[in-house]
């Protein structure tokens, strides 16, 4: 089952299918509480990533996929699997370059920042011989 990957521009319908993914998303890294429903489409409307997918498996939506200006890429699945997250690297990588690293400032590859929370995604990506650059914490 391949996935099918499609660009947020937004549209109405994208910025409800995304605020239904963030009120049912199960592990976060950045967002603490729930926003408004306001609050999320303008969150939306501003364009925060490079670039942001919604991601769909045989047409049902099963997360979104976002590139950031670090090169970080956010994977957020209502349901880690295996084949998924390897789509989406994939499509990721062969449909965009990682910036030019810049020393202290940004890794000249891509790179994907995981909750310590979502073992299934951990287990996944290791066992996909991901290698681990980095733990943070919070203080």
């Amino acid at each position: 089952m391949s996935l099918t990957f499609e660009k947020i521009i937004p549209t109405q319908n994208q910025i409800d299918e995304l605020f239904f993914l963030l009120n049912n998303r199960k592990y976060s890294i950045s967002h603490t509480s729930m926003p408004s429903k306001n609050e999320h489409s303008e969150f939306v409307s501003a364009h925060p990533y490079r670039v942001w997918y919604l991601t769909y498996r045989n047409k049902n939506l099963i997360g979104s996929v976002y590139l950031q200006t670090d090169n970080s890429i956010g994977i957020d699945f209502i349901e880690y699997r295996e084949n998924d997250i390897l789509s989406a690297i994939k499509y990721i990588k062969n449909n965009h370059k990682p910036l030019s690293s810049i020393k202290s400032v940004r890794r000249g590859e891509f790179f994907i920042n995981v909750s310590s929370k979502n073992e299934s995604f951990i287990k996944i990506l290791k066992k996909l011989n991901k290698n681990e650059i980095q733990r943070s914490f919070l203080i």
